[in-house]
């Protein structure tokens, strides 16, 4: 039984102790037990409390901790193959106020932000490892990275004029608009 319901989790990249509780039909208490006992055992790993996954890879939760959210800045680039740069941190953006802004879990950090639903916009739907992650669009990753001040103007520039093929202008500069005076200085970088 208790098995069963270990190999159904693992089609969640997170889940809760409710979903847990929901699943074994057992109240809340009786869930974290057993959470406690799969996670002694390292059958799970705790990325917070009350949450927990079977993944070991930190991208592959990290649009699943809160909702709604999506992968962006350095750690979006680099899925998109527009860096060879390593990120040990993985921005994530949300609409969702949180009072931890930052979770270690593996060898990454998970660093939550926090916009105005007018800017959470430019990502989607993708398959990584089996499973549905929700991650930005290149450019908007772009400008994510450069309107947060994760990336200086000159790595962003760079970044574009190394990939002026897989980048679309018209798109980043739409984005560019939502952050004051950036499309200027994108502009004036790249000519």
């Amino acid at each position: 039984m208790k098995e069963a319901i270990r190999k159904t989790l693992l089609d969640y990249p997170v889940f809760t102790v409710r979903d847990l509780a929901s699943l074994l039909n057992k109240k809340r208490e009786y869930a974290y037990l057993q959470a406690y006992r799969w996670k002694k055992e390292k059958l799970i790993h705790e990325i917070e409390k009350g949450k927990y996954t079977s993944a070991e890879d930190p991208f592959l939760i990290a649009s699943w901790v809160i909702w709604p959210s999506y992968v962006s800045g350095w750690a979006a680039l680099h899925y998109y193959h527009l860096t060879e740069q390593l990120p040990f941190t993985i921005q994530i953006i949300t609409t969702r106020r949180r009072n931890k802004k930052t979770v270690n879990y593996g060898s990454a950090k998970l660093e939550f932000t926090t916009v105005k639903s007018s800017f959470f916009c430019g990502f989607k739907k993708v398959v990584y490892q089996q499973h549905e992650i929700f991650i930005a669009e290149k450019e908007k990753a772009l400008i994510d990275a450069l309107g947060m001040k994760r990336m200086s103007l000159a790595e962003g520039i760079e970044i574009i004029k190394n990939n002026n093929r897989k980048i679309n202008l018209k798109k980043l500069f739409s984005y560019a608009a939502m952050v004051r005076g950036l499309t200027k200085k994108l502009k004036e970088g790249i000519s």
